[in-house]
């Protein structure tokens, strides 16, 4: 990429931001935005691949969404017979873009729906489980001040240790999904572990930070040393390592680096830095955020905000440049690939609000959507951006 780096990554978002205003469809019942096809296998608001992914983008880049996006999202039917409780495939996900978007109402009418679901408690992971909807509450706590979301946080993490199962010096959890024991941050110990760590910030009780160290144990101890650095297989029994965010090396360092941000246990910055070090890939097959270089950018930009080491920085650069080769000029502006390059996708998981939120933080530092604390968006004209990382 020639010329000022920094200029032509704030021309790039804002060209992709361009395209996700354009390609709004709210004559559609079925999705908003393009998006891989699994939107058409979940639901049409999920934060994964429905519209909740391309608002969020919006709100954190402009501080703006157009009301047409919001009456649609508004105008959805939402039930928890129809859409499952987590965060990024779920109702939580809903009430915590909702909350972001300055609809705390309703927010909190989407997690009233929630919490009739049968299935809170058949999975303890971020992305699905208990953990992820318990990070919607801590959200909803700290917007609101209302004890029911505390109240709700704790049953969530009371849940989690009581459903833990001793592994050596660590805990583990088996995934609901395939009742398999996995590993990272999507659905493994590493997301609870996460979980645990924010509650125990937000009530000061300790039971919650020991318990969440132990599952981050757990999730380092089932490291693989190759030729390349640490790895992660997705689960027990599988063939397969990842360097990426929603599995693999990615997930598992974003949430050791918020262990040292939080204790400032030198511990947890050595491995940190060693597991990014050995996470910085320059290419793989899809830019986008959930198994893609925009997750394993996330990475670099967590040490460089956490350190404000350079180098940091410039290897979150080097990422950026890459997942520039996959933009799709479009006449609306820059359009990104899904994860299998063969359709365009505006979506969070795969496509452009993932990527385009990776590129604003770039520019602007700041929280993680989700798994850091979130200011409530009625607040965001007036955020004050954080430091930039470039």
């Amino acid at each position: 990429m020639t010329g000022d780096p920094v200029n032509a990554f704030a021309a790039l978002r804002d060209e992709t931001i361009d395209y996700v205003l354009a390609t709004a469809q709210p004559h559609r019942a079925d999705r908003l935005w393009p998006a891989d096809a699994a939107v058409y296998s979940t639901n049409p608001l999920n934060v994964a691949y429905g519209a909740c992914g391309p608002a969020l983008l919006l709100s954190r880049a402009t501080a703006t969404v157009p009301g047409p996006v919001v009456d649609w999202m508004l105008a959805q039917e939402i039930s928890s017979d129809s859409y499952p409780p987590g965060l990024f495939f779920g109702l939580a996900g809903v009430a915590s873009t909702f909350a972001e978007l300055g609809l705390v109402d309703e927010a909190a009418r989407v997690l009233r729906e929630q919490r009739r679901s049968p299935l809170l408690f058949t999975d303890p992971g971020i992305a699905v489980g208990a953990a992820g909807w318990g990070l919607t509450d801590l959200q909803l706590y700290a917007v609101t001040g209302e004890q029911t979301y505390l109240d709700w946080a704790v049953r969530a993490g009371n849940h989690l240790i009581e459903t833990g199962v001793p592994r050596g010096d660590g805990t583990a959890w088996r995934c609901g999904v395939d009742d398999r024991v996995h590993y990272g941050l999507g659905y493994g110990a590493s997301g609870v572990a996460l979980y645990l760590l924010r509650l125990y910030q937000a009530t000061g009780l300790d039971d919650y930070l020991v318990a969440a160290a132990r599952g981050l144990a757990f999730d380092l101890d089932a490291r693989v040393e190759t030729d390349l650095g640490w790895l992660w297989h997705r689960f027990e029994g599988d063939d397969m390592l990842r360097p990426y965010w929603l599995h693999g090396s990615a997930g598992v360092g974003s949430v050791v680096v918020r262990f040292f941000a939080a204790t400032r246990d030198e511990h947890y910055a050595a491995l940190a830095a060693r597991i990014c070090t050995d996470a910085y890939v320059k290419f793989t097959v899809s830019p986008g955020l959930f198994d893609g270089l925009s997750g394993v950018g996330e990475l670099m930009l967590d040490l460089s905000l956490a350190t404000g080491e350079p180098h940091y920085a410039g290897w979150a650069l080097d990422v950026a440049e890459t997942i520039s080769w996959f933009a799709v000029a479009k006449p609306q502006g820059t359009a990104w690939p899904s994860r299998s390059l063969d359709k365009i996708s505006n979506d969070y998981a795969t496509g452009a609000a993932g990527i385009g939120l990776f590129l604003t933080r770039l520019l602007h530092g700041g929280p993680r959507p989700f798994i850091d604390p979130l200011v409530p968006a009625g607040a965001v004209a007036a955020r004050e951006p954080g430091p930039s990382t470039v």
